[in-house]
């Protein structure tokens, strides 16, 4: 079990001064980088801010402002020294981004209920449930590959951050919902549960090479066993995959704004394994050419972006993945993308897997989303 830090403030009156101790530091930084920055300022931009009429008029302290907005405002200077003193004093991590274990960072996301979340989550399951219906009727199987929180998997280094009860079951209902639909569906939470060690970076949302690697052969599996791919003639040729130990900064770091900090200052860089894996031979040039035609193409979010899932699943499987996942394509933007493509439409595969992350499931609606619900009720 992990050790975390916990203190009682009614023993500690000393806490009442960290609010104070903050402001003094933050001010007297401010003042540190007025000076150093100010000193950049050519001469001539000063000339004539001493003449008393201006002074008078104000005209001097327009010119002052002016400067001050140019070399120390938008100077990124004080931003980092702010940014530095609440990190190190109150541990913020900013809105989305949460502190758990020493090292360890989560997302906002994945702790944060959602209105209609009940609601929320039904309407997703409905696109899937109808795009695999459509899909099926021109000979195409839809699988889906659900993602399980960081939170939920990495839950040993939370260290006090609370995820909420509600979401104990929402991935194993929504996953229920599909197959009461019909809907082929995995879901990678016992795979990765059963691992030991890590599974997900610890500065980053995503899982790590270990995970993505584990999770990439249980889908190649569950594709091999449903008969929609052919399994390999040939193990996957070990040199194809060449792995170093290095150090790794996360998305978290960048998106609590710690990356810029000094070493000393944020958190441990992480120690970690990232691979290159080969490509698996495909017979044409041309990724949707007739010749080389994938049996699989791949719809979903950064989770198939990154660790070398994909390479990984193409290894697993003996043969070319079409990776049609986008960065920041919330729940549909990838698959609404591919499936009304050109490509999709002249030269469709025989399986598209649909990656879904567990933290999307609950949340708001988005306009694209509403957009697709309403297509399938003009059709009836």
């Amino acid at each position: 079990m992990s050790e975390c830090f916990n203190f009682d403030p009614k023993k500690a009156g000393w806490t009442r001064f960290i609010p104070v101790a903050a402001f003094s530091i933050i001010m007297l930084g401010g003042f540190a980088v007025t000076q150093t920055s100010l000193r950049d300022v050519p001469a001539e931009k000063w000339e004539g801010i001493g003449n008393p009429r201006r002074l008078l008029e104000g005209e001097a302290t327009r010119q002052f402002s002016a400067q001050l907005n140019d070399h120390f405002l938008l100077s990124k200077s004080f931003a980092k020294i702010e940014r530095g003193v609440t990190w190190t004093i109150a541990g913020d991590t900013g809105a989305s981004v949460r502190q758990g274990c020493p090292d360890w960072l989560f997302l906002s996301d994945e702790l944060t209920p959602y209105a209609h979340a009940t609601e929320n989550a039904a309407a997703r399951a409905k696109i899937i449930s109808q795009t695999a219906s459509d899909l099926q009727k021109n000979g195409i199987r839809l699988v889906v590959a659900v993602v399980p929180d960081k939170t939920r998997i990495e839950e040993s280094h939370l260290c006090g951050l609370h995820r909420p009860a509600a979401f104990a079951n929402r991935i194993n209902d929504w996953v229920a919902t599909l197959a009461n639909n019909k809907v082929e569906v995995l879901n990678f939470t016992p795979t990765l549960a059963a691992m030991t060690g890590e599974r997900y970076y610890r500065s980053d949302s995503h899982w790590n090479e270990r995970g993505a690697d584990l999770a990439a052969k249980t889908l190649a599996e569950r594709l091999q066993t449903l008969k929609l791919v052919d399994k390999p003639a040939t193990q996957p040729d070990p040199k194809a995959v060449q792995s170093n130990t290095t150090e790794r900064s996360g998305d978290l770091m960048r998106v609590s704004n710690l990356e810029g900090l000094p070493a000393w200052m944020r958190p441990a860089t992480e120690v970690t394994q990232v691979s290159k894996v080969a490509p698996v031979a495909v017979a044409s040039d041309d990724l949707f050419g007739d010749a080389g035609l994938p049996t699989v193409a791949l719809v979903g979010t950064s989770f198939s972006r990154a660790a070398n899932f994909v390479p990984f699943l193409s290894q697993h499987l003996g043969a070319p993945v079409a990776n049609l996942a986008k960065d920041g394509g919330d729940f549909d933007g990838a698959a609404y993308a591919y499936l009304n493509s050109k490509e999709f439409k002249t030269q469709p595969p025989k399986v598209v897997v649909w990656e879904v992350p567990e933290r999307m499931l609950q949340k708001t609606l988005t306009a694209s989303e509403k957009k697709w619900l309403a297509s399938f009720a003009s059709k009836t």
